[in-house]
């Protein structure tokens, strides 16, 4: 094993990114090996100590409390976010989501393992002081799991006191109890460290990048700064363009993983003003760093290919290749799934699918968290009712 780390140092050594891809690896599989051997300690030593009604009792509470100490967590950065002006948009844990859309909350089922953990999505409304309270959004959700680490030990160690008799449902108690703080603990851990994994960054990294100054936070900034706007409802092609040009000059010049995230500003911003040749290089550049994009949300990346090749170029091979790499997600925007479904049924000369979906999709643009790629995506769909609404007279 240990060699096999080091033959992948190595030849990372000459790959930046790789090399802090490799770093990150060995990180989680040393924090991995390490909690593995605790949690068999503690499970080995909580077996033989319990009876087998209360090892059930403990078995049947193990998943509730894990997406307790997750929901807290998420908690944290929820509260925080509100706190420093940001907009709540998501909430999710586990299997479990929450979403706001044009009428309020919404529950859905979450189905994607990348990001069955948790997840909270809070968006800055004005871009004043934005490393500042950025960084309180990012480092407020290890603080909570820390703190109800240290409470969650209290209580153990509270009970504990007061179990004189040695009740055995008492003891099970203790237990829940210490498992709920090591896994607060854990959490706070995992997310304090700055690493890139599964195409996130920990909430310490993306903390770290704000704090420590220089080209990174200004990347960073310029990034976020994007991002406020686009939500904001600023169309791709009324963005600021020299601010977008400058955070891919330092993406890449940092060779940032967040790099996919510009192109997806740039490739819009190519395609809203109708400049198609440029926007397809663009696209191919952002499906070049499909990698670094979260498994969860990789079928954004796939639509947005699908709809070019339709739209812009009328090419029903390359939308439909495409098209079949989307994987249905709850985090992706409704609206451009049915956006991109209703291209590809135009080229079919599906007149009356294409009318019905448009009609679908409309409903759905108020719901985005991108209310800019809305603004431009509910022209295009008018554009194609129109044109569609049209043969159908003929």
């Amino acid at each position: 094993m240990l060699q096999k780390i080091v033959r992948h140092i190595k030849i990372a050594v000459m790959d930046k990114k790789k090399l802090r891809k490799t770093i990150s690896t060995v990180v989680l599989m040393v924090l991995g090996g390490g909690v593995g051997f605790l949690a068999a300690k503690f499970g080995m030593e909580a077996a033989h100590m319990a009876s087998a009604s209360q090892v059930i009792v403990f078995i049947i509470f193990i998943l509730p409390i894990f997406f307790l100490v997750i929901g807290i967590h998420e908690a944290g950065h929820a509260l925080a976010g509100s706190l420093v002006n940001f907009e709540f948009r998501m909430y999710m844990v586990g299997p479990f989501m929450w979403d706001k859309e044009e009428r309020g909350w919404k529950f859905k089922w979450n189905k994607n393992l990348n990001v069955s953990g948790g997840m909270v999505i809070c968006l800055p409304s004005t871009t004043e002081n934005l490393p500042k309270r950025y960084s309180i959004y990012a480092l407020v959700g290890p603080a909570a799991s820390l703190m109800f680490a240290a409470i969650a030990f209290g209580a153990k160690m509270t009970i504990a006191t007061i179990n004189v008799h040695n009740s055995l449902w008492l003891d099970v108690i203790i237990m829940l109890f210490t498992l709920m703080s090591f896994l607060s603990l854990l959490i706070f851990i995992l997310t304090i460290i700055p690493l890139h994994t599964g195409g996130f960054y920990t909430d310490g990294a993306r903390a770290w990048h704000f704090l420590r100054g220089g080209d990174t936070a200004r990347f960073e900034t310029l990034l976020m700064k994007t991002i406020s706007s686009a939500a904001g409802g600023i169309r791709p092609r009324l963005l600021n363009k020299e601010e977008i040009n400058e955070a891919l000059i330092l993406a890449n010049k940092l060779d940032s993983h967040m790099k996919v995230y510009v192109l997806y500003y740039v490739y819009h911003f190519a395609f809203d003003e109708g400049r198609y040749d440029e926007a397809e290089v663009y696209l191919k550049n952002y499906l070049a760093e499909l990698e670094s994009i979260p498994k969860g949300v990789r079928g954004s990346v796939f639509l947005d290919a699908a709809f070019f090749y339709a739209y812009a170029r009328k090419d029903l091979a390359q939308a439909e290749l495409y098209w079949k790499q989307y994987e249905p997600s709850a985090i992706i925007p409704k609206a451009q799934v049915l956006l991109t479904e209703a291209a590809i049924q135009g080229l079919y000369n599906d007149t009356a699918s294409v009318l019905s979906t448009v009609d679908k999709a409309i409903k759905e643009i108020p719901n985005m968290m991108d209310r800019g790629a809305g603004i431009a995506w509910h022209e295009k769909l008018v554009e194609l009712k129109n044109w569609h609404h049209s043969l159908q007279i003929r």
